[in-house]
């Protein structure tokens, strides 16, 4: 148990110690901070449930892999 401040001990798991003590740029995994501004109504679907980045990054993976949108006839593929 570790004590913060004054205030009564409490439990700390092991792993978040472990995670704290690689820092925060080993806890980011190859991935990159953005801020982006979406309408009300992407910011309600996007926190339906999950994560938001990891909803963001399945959707943007099926746009690329053909899965969501139809190629462009008028550009050559």
């Amino acid at each position: 148990m570790h004590t913060i401040g004054k205030m009564t001990e409490r439990k700390i798991n092991p792993a978040s110690l472990k995670n704290l003590e690689l820092g925060a740029i080993a806890r980011r995994k190859g991935k990159v901070r953005i801020t982006i501004t979406v309408l009300p109504q992407t910011k309600e679907w996007l926190a339906q449930g999950g994560n938001i980045s990891e909803r963001v990054d399945e959707v943007v993976r099926r746009i690329v892999a053909g899965e969501l949108v139809k190629p462009s006839v008028d550009k050559p593929s």
